[in-house]
């Protein structure tokens, strides 16, 4: 399976109240770089949730209108740039869909707020 950064993903996730020994499937936004991904047997992804009462914050970028059916998911969901996690691509079940341009570029913005970058 061919993984790009900005590629919507759904993945099993380790569930950290369960001492990482549960998943559950959710939705990923790969945010790792392209040289990466085809190199390495990791990658870097930003979960999504359809929870969207914090979208208005900086580490946050709302998948809305359009953008839904493009990224390959059922409902307006965030992707959450301050919670990031390094997974397996065996964890991957299958690609979803894709950001589009504009939106890989907020989800940039979203990330340096996150990570505190300049």
């Amino acid at each position: 399976m061919k993984l790009s950064r900005g590629n919507v993903i759904l993945c099993k996730v380790p569930m950290p109240s369960e001492e990482l020994r549960k998943f559950k499937l959710r939705p990923g936004l790969i945010v790792s770089k392209d040289l990466n991904n085809k190199r390495l047997d990791d990658v870097i992804i930003a979960i999504c949730t359809s929870k969207i009462s914090r979208s208005h914050e900086a580490t946050q970028y709302l998948i809305e209108g359009d953008e839904i059916v493009q990224a390959g998911i059922k409902v307006a969901s965030v992707v959450k740039c301050e919670s990031l996690l390094t997974i397996n691509k065996s964890m991957i079940i299958k690609v979803l869909g894709i950001l589009s341009e504009k939106g890989i570029r907020k989800v940039n913005e979203c990330l340096k707020d996150a990570l505190e970058l300049k």
